[in-house]
């Protein structure tokens, strides 16, 4: 099996959204009150929790990952238990900005190192636990797409918080 797609170096559009994500959700969230960024949705997961996992996932789910299919020969990537980490990592106890100022620093070391890698790197592969086979090309595409997933998880929660203060205006939105 090859990577899923063949690339002679970072795909543009990845990079890019990967660089953006902090900057959009600093401009999305930059002086909300703090019930709105705190109040949990069905799943338990405030904003302020969705910040807090993006900060956490940054280096074990992406960084780590990548990093060990680069050193090792194939290596086991276990899955996380994000929650888990969350509450492990003490995130709840930081505040939004302290933990946005971390995620924008660390998103733009990675994002540059992330653009330097080869065409042979970004081809390298380990075995995760629950999908099999995976490539560096894989988990920056995932990279990306767990970004988009989690903005678009905080827009439909902030949206959720507007609802009921639209009065029969609800009815042109499906929330």
């Amino acid at each position: 099996m090859s990577p899923s797609s063949v690339v002679t170096g970072s795909d543009p559009a990845t990079i890019e959204l990967i660089a953006r994500t902090p900057r959009v959700l600093r401009a999305l969230l930059s002086g909300l009150p703090a019930v709105v960024l705190s109040t949990p949705n069905a799943e338990g997961w405030s904003v302020k929790h969705v910040i807090a996992h993006l900060h956490d996932v940054e280096g074990v789910a992406f960084v780590e990952r990548i990093s060990r299919m680069l050193d090792e020969e194939k290596p086991l990537i276990e899955s996380i238990d994000p929650p888990a980490r969350l509450e492990a990592g003490g995130y709840a106890l930081r505040g939004l900005d302290e933990l946005l100022d971390g995620l924008e620093r660390q998103r733009g070391e990675h994002v540059a190192w992330l653009a330097a890698l080869t065409p042979e790197q970004l081809a390298r592969s380990g075995q995760h636990d629950a999908v099999g086979e995976i490539y560096v090309v894989d988990i920056a595409h995932q990279w990306a797409a767990h970004d988009m997933a989690h903005l678009r998880q905080v827009s439909l929660m902030l949206q959720e918080y507007l609802a009921p203060l639209m009065g029969r205006n609800r009815g042109f939105y499906d929330v």
